[in-house]
């Protein structure tokens, strides 16, 4: 319940919950780059929610999603991980695109394979 003479929860609780959900979806994106076959689609999207959530945190942009890069260099290599900067610049830019793409990316399902 919100204090006497509050409206409405206020701002910094807001933050606080957003940056709690942004933390949530990281968190997902992390499980499943590292347990599916094809974890490599979700290095663009991972890497702009964390950059997003050191902007609100107030830390500097790579001072944690940098030893995360250097991880992946040494698993996917460098292309897909230049891939991934080139995708997260896209969607930070445009974060109502990163939201949409974010959900898509969610939503979809592995293939079934195909009886031959």
């Amino acid at each position: 319940m919100a204090p006497k003479g509050y409206l409405c929860p206020s701002l910094m609780d807001m933050l606080d919950a957003a940056a709690v959900e942004l933390q949530e979806r990281i968190d997902r994106l992390d499980r499943l780059i590292r347990d599916r076959d094809d974890g490599i689609r979700g290095l663009g999207i991972r890497l702009a929610l964390g950059l997003a959530l050191e902007i609100r945190k107030g830390v500097v942009p790579g001072s944690e999603t940098g030893a995360i890069v250097t991880e992946w260099i040494a698993r996917f290599g460098p292309e897909a991980v230049d891939e991934a900067v080139v995708q997260a610049r896209v969607l930070l830019a445009d974060p109502a695109r990163m939201a949409t793409e974010f959900q898509r990316r969610m939503d979809e399902r592995p293939s079934e394979p195909q009886d031959a």
